[in-house]
Formats: C-alpha cells, sequence, structure tokens
C-alpha cells in the first residue's frame, strides 16, 4: 500500500512537472493566406518572462553557432540576406549563471520575403550526423535567414545533412524546437526532428503549428471533432487544445480582401490561442503579425500593449550596422522601423525613456527606514549592458538584468555594514560603445551621465537629509562619478558632507583633478573627501584598461605609495558564489606601478576567471573587499571625529 501511494505521489508530480514545462513554453500560429496576395503569419509567444530583443542583422556578417566551446565543430557563416528577428534569451547553465547567455530565435523574416518562426517541442530528437559542423536550435532560425530566400532553399539544405543540429541547454530546460517556413511565393513547410528523423510537412493541411509533433495534432484534430463535433472547441492552455482552436479559427475566419484585413484578423485570432497569465506557467509575452509580401512585421508585448510595427525594407535602406531594440521597453508603438541605428555612431532616437526617481522602483537599492545609518553611500554600478546592441540600457532591461544585481551583492555591499546603500538604475552605455568612436562613446556615457545626475540631485534632495555621504562606483560607474565630481562639487556644502570617493576600476588623471582642489587623491587613510582609486592587474597582462600616466592608490595601505605591500596587509579577499561567499585572507600583495595595481603573481582560479590573463578588472572589489569595508569604517570615524 505504501509503494502504491507513492507511485501515485511520483506520477502526480510528473505530470505536474510535465505540464508546467509544456505550458510555461507554448506558442502558437496561424498562417493566413488569400490568393498569392495575402500572406501573413500571425503567432504568439508564450513564455515565464519577455525578456528579448528584436535584431536586425545585417548582410554580410559572419556568424557561428553558440555552442562553440569546441570552435572547430560550430557551424559559421556569411550571410547573404538581411533580417529582422525576434530572439529570447536563457541563463547558461552552471557556474556562468546570471551573468552569460544564449540566444534563442522566435520569428523573422529576410529581405527576400523568407520567413521562420520556432516553436517548443519537448519530442524533438535530433538525428545523428558525420558531419563535422553542428548548430544549436536557437541558432538555427537566423541560418536560415541568412541564407535562403525561399522554402525550398531551406529544405534542399536541410535535407543534404551537412551539418548536425542539437538542442541548446539552458539552466532550467533544453530549447528544443520544431520550425514553420514561409516564403513570398505563399509556400509553407514545417520542419521537426522527432525519432532521430528529419520530417518536413510541405503545404502542411492545416496551416498551424503549436507545441506538438504536427502529425499528432493533425489526429487530435480529427479525434475530436469525431467525438465533440466540428464546430467544438477546448478551452485548455495545452498544446492540442490550442491547435484545435487554430484549426477553428482558420476554418471560420473571414476571406481577408487585403494584407490589412488579414494583420487585424491575425491579431484577433490570436487572443482566443492566448495563454492566460499565471504566477507559476507563464503566458503570452508577444504577439506577432508578418505581412510577408510588405516584409512589414507588426507586433505587441505584454508590457507595452501598443501594436508596434516594423517596415524592414525601410530599416534595409538605411542601416548600414547590426542593431537591437529592447522588447521589455514599453514605449514601443507605431512605426519604430527609425529606431534600428542608421549607422555605428550614436543615435539619441532609441533611446528609452528616463527614469523617474520619485518613483523607488527605479533604485537598485534603497534602504528601509529602520536601518537608517549615520552615513549613506551613492554608488553606480559598473557596466553591465552586454546585448541586445543598443547603444544604452533600457531601465525595463535593467531591471530584469542579473548583473546589475549582481553589482549591488558583489560589489556595493562592502559598504552596506556601515552605510545606507542608494543605487539608482540608469541607462548605462552598452559595452562596445565604450570601443566606438570618442564623438559615439562620449554621447553614449552622456546620457548615461545625465540619469546620474538626476539620481544624485534627487536623492541630495530627497533623502539625504544633510547627512554625511560617500560616492562610490565601479568601471564606468566610477567614470560617471568622476564626472560628477567635476560638475557638482565646487559647493562648499556637497565637499564638506563627502566623507570620501571610491572611483575603482577607472583611470584618474592628472587633468581630471586640474584646477579642481576638491579632487585629491588618497594620500593618508584618515584623509577625508579624498579618492581611492585603482586598476588591479598582474605587470603584464593580456589586457590592460589603465590609461598611460593614471594615478593610482593601494588598496591594502589606501595611499599612493609605490612600494610593493606585502599580502600580510590583506585583510582578505570576498567571492560570492553559488555556494556562498568565500572569504581568502591574506589573498595577495600589491604595487601601484604606472598607474596600475599590479599583483605579484597569477590570481587564476575558480573564483577569478576573465579570459584574459592577469587582467582583473571585474574583480577589483572582491580581491580587496575586506580592506575596502575597513577603509569605510576607518573614514567615517576620522569624519565624526573632525565634525563633532
Amino acid at each position: 500500500m505504501k509503494n502504491s501511494k507513492k507511485i501515485l505521489v511520483s506520477l502526480a508530480l510528473l505530470l505536474v512537472f510535465s505540464f508546467t514545462a509544456s505550458a510555461a513554453l507554448a506558442c502558437t500560429e496561424l498562417f493566413i493566406k488569400s490568393g498569392q496576395n495575402v500572406l501573413v503569419s500571425a503567432r504568439n509567444f508564450d513564455f515565464m518572462n519577455g525578456k528579448g530583443f528584436i535584431r536586425f542583422s545585417q548582410a554580410g556578417e559572419y556568424k557561428y553557432s553558440q555552442l562553440s566551446s569546441d570552435s572547430k565543430r560550430a557551424l559559421g557563416w556569411l550571410s547573404k540576406y538581411s533580417s529582422i528577428s525576434f530572439n529570447a534569451y536563457f541563463d547558461k547553465p552552471g557556474p556562468e549563471k546570471g551573468s552569460s547567455f544564449y540566444i534563442a530565435g522566435v520569428d523573422g523574416i529576410n529581405t527576400e520575403g523568407f520567413k521562420a518562426g520556432t516553436y517548443f517541442l519537448e519530442d524533438s530528437s535530433f538525428p545523428d550526423s558525420p558531419a563535422e559542423k553542428t548548430i544549436d536550435a536557437g541558432s538555427f532560425m537566423q541560418y536560415l535567414l541568412d541564407n535562403f530566400r525561399s522554402v525550398d532553399e531551406a529544405i534542399r539544405d536541410i535535407e543534404k545533412n551537412n551539418y548536425r543540429v542539437t538542442s541548446l541547454p539552458t539552466d532550467d530546460f533544453e530549447v528544443k524546437l520544431h520550425f514553420f517556413l514561409h516564403d513570398i511565393t505563399g509556400k509553407s513547410a514545417i520542419v521537426e526532428f522527432i525519432g532521430g528523423r528529419t520530417n518536413i510537412i510541405r503545404e502542411p493541411e492545416i496551416p498551424a503549428l503549436t507545441n506538438s509533433p504536427y502529425r499528432e495534432s493533425i489526429e487530435h484534430v480529427k479525434a475530436y471533432e469525431t467525438e465533440q463535433g466540428k464546430d467544438a472547441v477546448p478551452g485548455g492552455k495545452g498544446s492540442l487544445d490550442r491547435f484545435v482552436r487554430a484549426a477553428f479559427c482558420s476554418k471560420h475566419l473571414p476571406t481577408s480582401e487585403n494584407a490589412w484585413e488579414a494583420v487585424k484578423n491575425g491579431f484577433s485570432v490570436m487572443q482566443p490561442l492566448a495563454v492566460c497569465p499565471d504566477s507559476d506557467l507563464g503566458h503570452t509575452q508577444w504577439t506577432i503579425v508578418t505581412d510577408i509580401k510588405t516584409k512589414r512585421t507588426y507586433f505587441r508585448t505584454y508590457d507595452g500593449l501598443s501594436v508596434a510595427f516594423i517596415d524592414l525594407e525601410k530599416v534595409a535602406a538605411v542601416s548600414k550596422a547590426s542593431s537591437d531594440i529592447d522588447l521589455l521597453r514599453t514605449d514601443l508603438q507605431g512605426d519604430i522601423s527609425g529606431m534600428f541605428s542608421a549607422s555605428e555612431e550614436f543615435d539619441p532616437a532609441g533611446a528609452s525613456p528616463a527614469p523617474d526617481y520619485s518613483d523607488k522602483a527605479n533604485w537598485i537599492s534603497f534602504p528601509a527606514a529602520a536601518s537608517e545609518k549615520a552615513v549613506d553611500v551613492f554608488f553606480v554600478h559598473p557596466t553591465t549592458y552586454f546585448f541586445p546592441n543598443t547603444w544604452n540600457e533600457s531601465i525595463a532591461f535593467a531591471k530584469q538584468n542579473p548583473k546589475v544585481t549582481a553589482s549591488i551583492n558583489n560589489q556595493a555591499s562592502a559598504f552596506s555594514s556601515s552605510c545606507n546603500v542608494y543605487a539608482p538604475h540608469y541607462r548605462d552605455a552598452h559595452i562596445k560603445a565604450l570601443e566606438a568612436s570618442e564623438k559615439s562613446k562620449n554621447e553614449a556615457l552622456k546620457l548615461a551621465y545625465k540619469d546620474v545626475e538626476r539620481a544624485f540631485d534627487h536623492y541630495i534632495t530627497n533623502f539625504n537629509h544633510n547627512k554625511p555621504f560617500i560616492l562610490a562606483g565601479h568601471s564606468q560607474g566610477s567614470n560617471l562619478l568622476l564626472w560628477l565630481l567635476q560638475r557638482k562639487f565646487s559647493d562648499p556644502d556637497l565637499q564638506k558632507r563627502l566623507v570620501a570617493s571610491y572611483i575603482i576600476g577607472w583611470s584618474v588623471m592628472p587633468d581630471d583633478m586640474k584646477g579642481r582642489s576638491h579632487i585629491k587623491i588618497s594620500r593618508d587613510p584618515r584623509e577625508i573627501g579624498a579618492v581611492i582609486t585603482y586598476n588591479t592587474q598582474t605587470l603584464h597582462p593580456e589586457k590592460s584598461i589603465v590609461s598611460p600616466g593614471a594615478i593610482g592608490v593601494n588598496p591594502l595601505t589606501m595611499d599612493d605609495t609605490q612600494k610593493m605591500v606585502s599580502k600580510e596587509k590583506h585583510l582578505g579577499a570576498v567571492f560570492f558564489t553559488e555556494k556562498g561567499k568565500i572569504e581568502i585572507p591574506h589573498y595577495t600583495g600589491a604595487q601601484t606601478v604606472n598607474g596600475a595595481l599590479t599583483v605579484p603573481g597569477s590570481l587564476e582560479s575558480e573564483y577569478v576567471q576573465t579570459g584574459f590573463k592577469g587582467f582583473y578588472h571585474p574583480y577589483d572589489y572582491s580581491i580587496f573587499y575586506r580592506n575596502i569595508e575597513n577603509d569605510v569604517l576607518r573614514r567615517i570615524k576620522e569624519y565624526f571625529k573632525k565634525n563633532q
């Protein structure tokens, strides 16, 4: 009896898990065809969240499969055609969670009028292939859009078996897909990988696709109609129920007189095919309707609601570089074709709305009144924006970006034992913007700075209450704080209340201080109002961000000594891992050499990995964590001693 109960419980859990996985990864498409002139694809993307972006990909770009740990096996290609694609992204599995992502193509169309859509299929079992090259399912849609102008061309390539298609492992599940293809001539095909075989369904009799094998879906419609009657429609979230509803809609949808009517019908028909919000299972995040003839894609998101559209021909005519639009933005409406960068230079038209700092939701860290301390820290996080490929991060994207919260946990926490931590969201410049032309880089950074300045002004006016405070940041955040020091701190009152500035991970130059007596490098660990700055590396690293002539402070002594300081002065490195907080005392000695904080040997380990030997910039805080924490306490004590 006990065993029977265990079996029943196990079966129940299995059913719950299976339902959860399938419902959370639900998607539906209906293809609307009326003659040769009305060719419209309407689909829902159903998922736990709406993290994704629209990408304009330029012809002539070299691309490769994301499964590039073995670069010799990763399929690479030179794109023949430009395209617009909708893409989701997921955490990579393992220790990289929250800091590295896989991208999965969801839907797209190229300049030849060839369209592809992807749909989760748990039943996928990809064929073995003797081919040397491999491509993951998440990259496969973009490969098709980049290389083919028709359904026939794409199928011929797939049937050659010149590469091996694999699933894409994310942190929570495997991305296993089947594909719905259309072209400007009206041809359609479904591509599935089941039982280790490639199945091609040309001109499917019901022009719809959900998350079950197509032939199983067709048989279910027939069986359901036999039992329930031809006009019965099931209301469940499951894949087969949605397919029956799609078949019903396809049968009863009125004939579209023109493409615009079909587009409107597409949005209408996607409503009964949507998955309603569910806290556990996710829901319909995007509805995408594509007019294949005009190559216009219309869409709305769960967060944005308003319909926006992209004219691919318009974008391709003016754009010179690939660019992205964040799908978490809430301001997308009407024709957004112009939001794609027309050149490799900064374009303010693509900027998302500025945050309102009176809304506490626009602060990453905001102290509770009950935990109020005598000193504040105004913390600005480093570059956290690595994709999509836009100039500045949107606030909506930042709120779901794990790198942003990681910066608070790993860096700002060094101040939390002694300070109230105020850390604003801001539209930080993309990592690639920092390598762009000086003009574009400065414009992207100016946009970020405006947010930081407004956040600081709001903090001083509404939250500070005349208390002493500390400025602290890292990398790009430190650069913006340096600008803040230069532009706002001629005010004697601000100078008087400034305990210290931790401008870490940025090169402070003599010119930065010229004519500004209030900006001074720390020469004494008890000095008030001083700047602490350094960049960690070995003497000869593979990569360095240190500018020639930079000024540096040794965090082991908190002064500008040029001598090697023994690791006996090192109070403890702190690394934040999935296993918890790892603390290592006496971790390393350090010496300031030509503006760089050099460590005497390699620090590469399971806790320190950057991809460049001797380059430790991301760990500037972690390596010297306890020394920073101790310095903060010491300077606060000195501040109150001198300002009793």
